[in-house]
């Protein structure tokens, strides 16, 4: 019959627990992993055959469906917003057109378009929106001062981090809890 010190120093037990510790920080960051933002290059796709085919209209519907998706990355935001300028001045819908032109310079101030590949109205407007937003904005007595700060990315992952050390420690300490009482029972 085995001892519990002897069952406790052949390894197998260590290496157990270890195995188990370091599964459950998989599992951890797995769960974290797949609350990233997602890709929405589905409806960006279809948004631009849309687009290219005239269904100006389904075009918007796709591309409001993409952006109003929490778990969209910036990036595809980004792109949404470009696309959804150049089906807004399809529309001829000018000031909705600049929004949207903003918003993607907003996500990406460096943000260029192809003048070979757009039409003339398109760049006009993207320039024309470019250039109001590079000049320099004079302070006014209601603006109110830039709070900088850290992002919150960096938050979610140190909670991320301890979340899955806190749950280690906890199955660790029920894993020594069992299998101690198993030990006491035989």
């Amino acid at each position: 019959m085995k001892t519990t010190s002897h069952f406790f120093n052949n390894g197998s037990t260590s290496r157990f627990i270890h195995w188990l510790i370091c599964a459950a920080i998989l599992m951890a960051c797995s769960e974290a992993m797949s609350q990233t933002p997602r890709s929405c290059e589905t409806e960006l796709k279809a948004a631009e055959q849309k687009y290219v085919d005239g269904y100006l209209d389904e075009a918007v519907d796709l591309l409001n469906r993409c952006l109003n998706n929490p778990n969209t990355a910036n990036q595809d935001k980004a792109e949404a917003y470009k696309l959804l300028g150049k089906v807004y001045i399809a529309k001829e819908n000018r000031d909705e057109a600049k929004k949207a032109f903003t918003m993607m310079l907003a996500l990406n101030p460096v943000a260029t378009l192809d003048a070979t590949k757009e039409t003339s109205e398109v760049m006009s407007v993207f320039n024309e929106v470019k250039t109001a937003l590079e000049k320099p904005r004079q302070p006014s007595e209601t603006t109110q001062p830039v709070k900088k700060g850290r992002s919150k990315k960096w938050l979610w992952i140190g909670a991320g981090g301890a979340a899955a050390a806190g749950t280690a420690i906890v199955l660790y300490g029920s894993l020594k809890f069992f299998v101690h009482r198993k030990l006491v029972e035989l």
